[in-house]
């Protein structure tokens, strides 16, 4: 038999009881719901779904070759050869990676011929000029090396956009030194057209002088 003053304390404290175990419970189930919320499910990630680990597809590894391009670099340098540089690499990365100018670069002529913040372009040629050589006999960037493009002169001859030093872009009419530098600073250049369409000059001066560019 149940315990008269159990019965009796039941029947006095009956409310608040039940009332504290309604409380009781309601924190309870706030506490769970609270954890729940705050938790992170983070899926198993397999080596196979890893980026670069483990990667057998043949188009990705494809693509990610495609990513570097070859340049030779040559002259006054320290490592002169063929290396592979990432897509986008500066003309100054290439210097860099050939472990820079040497103690015979022409410092003052590699300033005039190369522009160090162009684009390399894949299959490319850098010469660093070195000291004593003789002007123009050398080929300061080859943009494409399957072509025999010539480097021409201001004296009567064509002004080669792609090759010609900032003194012979400038001997153009309406080319001062600003343009010239600009003109310097977009190569290279497929068509003449490109100077137009990479806003180098305008229409007008283009058409003034078109006859008188090469590439």
């Amino acid at each position: 038999m149940i315990d008269e003053r159990v019965v009796t304390l039941w029947r006095l404290y009956k409310i608040p009881i039940l009332l504290g175990g309604l409380s009781i419970f309601v924190i309870a189930a706030s506490l769970i719901f609270l954890v729940k919320s705050t938790q992170n499910t983070i899926p198993i990630q397999f080596s196979s779904n890893i980026e670069g680990v483990n990667d057998t597809n043949p188009s990705s590894n494809s693509a990610k070759l495609q990513k570097m391009i070859h340049v030779d670099v040559e002259g006054g340098v320290e490592r002169p050869g063929v290396y592979s540089l990432p897509l986008g690499s500066r003309v100054d990365d290439a210097i860099s990676i050939a472990g820079g100018t040497n103690s015979e670069a022409d410092v003052d002529g590699l300033a005039k011929q190369l522009n160090r913040a162009s684009i390399l372009v894949d299959g490319g040629k850098i010469y660093v000029p070195k000291k004593n050589e003789i002007q123009g006999s050398n080929t300061s960037y080859n943009l494409d090396p399957l072509l025999q493009r010539q480097k021409t002169s201001q004296n009567g001859s064509l002004i080669n956009v792609n090759f010609s030093s900032q003194s012979e872009l400038d001997s153009l009419p309406g080319v001062g030194p600003v343009t010239a530098n600009k003109i310097i600073s977009a190569r290279p250049y497929n068509t003449l057209d490109d100077l137009v369409n990479k806003k180098v000059i305008s229409s007008s001066l283009f058409e003034k002088i078109k006859s008188q560019l090469t590439l």
